[in-house]
């Protein structure tokens, strides 16, 4: 039997492929409720939109814009108190999908999805 497969540097191999289900509510550790709205579903890579919503009855909501690729994860606000802070981490697989990242101003977040 012979197998041959043929891959070049772009290629990801199968277990680097994740592809998120970024839908539905995600809580935050910062009291706080995160939307994200994707390009395209069903996906290892994607653009984004979304939004912060702090859980403190101030009705606040901060827009955020980002990509995805495999595990990889990054956003910036573009409005409230973060404008311009961008965001890069990881996904985290477990009982419950959670995003671990770091800000450009050294903040830490941790976004579990409901």
């Amino acid at each position: 039997m012979l197998l041959a497969t043929a891959c070049t540097d772009d290629d990801a191999s199968i277990d680097d492929l994740f592809i998120p289900n970024v839908s539905n509510q995600w809580t935050s550790d910062r009291n706080s409720i995160f939307f994200f709205t994707t390009e395209q579903s069903n996906v290892s890579e994607s653009t984004f939109t979304g939004n912060e919503q702090p859980q403190d009855n101030s009705n606040d909501v901060y827009q955020l814009e980002g990509s995805f690729k495999n595990h990889d994860i990054e956003y910036t606000f573009s409005s409230g108190p973060e404008t311009g802070i961008k965001y890069t981490g990881k996904f985290i697989e477990g009982a419950s999908l959670k995003i671990k990242a770091t800000g450009s101003n050294g903040k830490k977040v941790e976004i579990t999805r409901n």
